[in-house]
């Protein structure tokens, strides 16, 4: 490898430690006396996942002040698992038409929060004893919107898969406080563990303001940014983490393929151009003739050092998932491109029982 491609390999391996930029996570903070947390949980048939977020809200300090987990159409006793550890329960039933079920599950447990701030958790997502407060004093503190990408957990070999889509969604997305970079990063947020202060919530119209969006935490984070809140996206680090597709390989096909698409749409162009490039030159560096050469294979490990350094902000994904990264790029590839067909074509996916119209990313 000589001449322009060496150049473009080395420029798209720099591009992924700008694009990367310095690790943020979730700072200490301490909320204001006498400021009261609503957790929402939006579930549905999440009876295996629940009882690890309930513990350890249980065992959180400080404690929240309420947990309200949204039954949406449960079919497994995810209701009566809730009650069992002393939540407060809301049943949500069938989404109305317009409405995508966990934006309606979410909006239907707001309704209904009595707390100062109000933080969203999906039922999968693993809190340490400081996570829930440290996001709520956060978003107290900034009056805007803050998310926190957990770290996926990983058990089976399968699910290291979820490197190349994960990091890259990362890449895409950025993390950072609220300042203004609407060329470069723009408004987005990590649906999984997210907080905003009530009043700001209900200022911005709430979910029914994204109803209809299969991507309902970018489309709030816009929704926010447009009406002049800030936006603060940082990493889970060790206060959150989840398991994100335990129930097999069809699982996390449909969730990659429901989501790629339509977040790859809130990434602005400039940042978007980057990511391609990024991905472009770690797979060139891979190809068979290339690697075969001595500048191809340093270029291969570098990018696969480059993934070893990364993969810990999105998970535990282990050393072997970095010399093995073309494999999870072209998984990556694989997935956005059903994603794209998907949102162009039929329009739909089927996801926890439902049919998911992708013609509403947004």
């Amino acid at each position: 490898m000589t001449g322009w491609p060496l150049v473009l390999t080395a420029a798209g391996w720099v591009l992924g430690w700008v694009l990367a930029g310095r690790r943020r996570a979730l700072p200490a903070g301490s909320l204001p006396a006498g400021a009261r947390v609503s957790v929402v949980v939006p579930a549905r048939n999440e009876a295996r996942r629940l009882p690890r977020l309930l513990d350890g809200l249980a065992a959180a300090a400080p404690r929240p002040d309420e947990v309200i987990v949204v039954d949406d159409g449960s079919t497994d006793g995810t209701a009566d698992l809730a009650w069992a550890h002393g939540a407060r329960v809301v049943v949500a039933g069938e989404p109305p038409a317009g409405w995508t079920g966990k934006a309606h599950a979410c909006q239907q447990g707001a309704d209904v929060a009595r707390g100062d701030v109000l933080v969203f958790l999906d039922a999968d997502v693993e809190p340490s004893g400081a996570a829930v407060g440290r996001l709520a004093a956060l978003a107290l503190r900034t009056g805007g919107v803050v998310s926190a990408h957990p770290l996926h957990r990983v058990v089976k070999a399968y699910e290291r898969l979820s490197v190349g889509p994960a990091l890259v969604a990362l890449l895409g997305a950025g993390t950072g406080g609220p300042a203004r970079r609407g060329w470069w990063r723009g408004p987005f947020a990590f649906g999984p563990a997210l907080a905003m202060p009530t009043l700001v919530y209900r200022r911005l119209g709430g979910h029914a303001a994204v109803a209809s969006s299969i991507v309902d935490d970018v489309s709030l984070a816009v929704v926010a940014d447009r009406a002049g809140a800030p936006i603060t996206t940082l990493l889970g680090g060790s206060d959150l983490t989840y398991r994100m597709y335990p129930d097999g390989l069809g699982g996390l096909l449909e969730g990659w393929t429901k989501n790629l698409a339509a977040g790859g749409r809130a990434v602005p162009p400039a940042r978007l151009a980057a990511v391609v490039a990024w991905v472009a030159a770690a797979l060139h560096a891979a190809v068979g003739p290339v690697l075969l050469s001595p500048v191809g294979t340093a270029a291969y490990l570098l990018f696969a050092a480059q993934f070893l350094v990364l993969m810990p902000r999105i998970g535990r994904f282990g050393p072997v998932s970095a010399v093995l990264y073309p494999v999870t790029l072209a998984a990556f590839l694989v997935l956005f491109a059903g994603s794209l067909v998907l949102t162009a074509g039929p329009g739909q996916v089927r996801w926890r029982g439902r049919v998911v119209d992708l013609r509403h990313a947004r």
